[in-house]
């Protein structure tokens, strides 16, 4: 009895690579976006951190203000430029997604293909293995 070979073997460890370069694609870009959400928080906190700043400080002059204003100026132009990469990185990871998904479900056909013709062989074996048993059964039975 031969073993079960699968002839699409090759074409689902491609598939399966393909997958998991997708899913590192994927990985990449949700530890880029929990990055960059967390530039956003630390800015936000830097923000808050500058207004509690100024009104603890005695004695405040012109300098001050206007050191403080272009500071701030500054924060709002790193958020602004901040908020365009997570929505672009929002974008890439969404196209991930779809890409993921569907490296997924090729491979996942592919698989429940060889799953089925795996129990085709099994089911072929167990026949011919029946029948071989019966076939020495007579042929033993015949003898005596």
């Amino acid at each position: 009895m031969a073993g079960f070979h699968f002839t699409l073997e090759r074409v689902l460890r491609w598939r399966s690579l393909q997958l998991a370069a997708e899913q590192a694609k994927l990985d990449r870009l949700v530890s880029e976006q929990l990055r960059l959400r967390a530039l956003q928080a630390s800015l936000s906190a830097e923000k808050s951190q500058l207004i509690a700043s100024l009104g603890s400080m005695p004695d405040l002059r012109g300098d001050d203000f206007r050191a403080a204003a272009s500071y701030s100026e500054s924060l709002v132009r790193q958020s602004e430029r901040l908020i365009d990469r997570i929505t672009q990185c929002e974008k890439s990871l969404a196209e991930q997604r779809t890409k993921y998904r569907a490296a997924k479900q090729r491979c996942r056909l592919l698989e429940e293909l060889k799953a089925r013709r795996l129990e085709e062989w099994r089911y072929e074996q167990a026949a011919q293995l029946e029948s071989l048993a019966s076939e020495s059964y007579l042929a033993n039975w015949n003898r005596s």
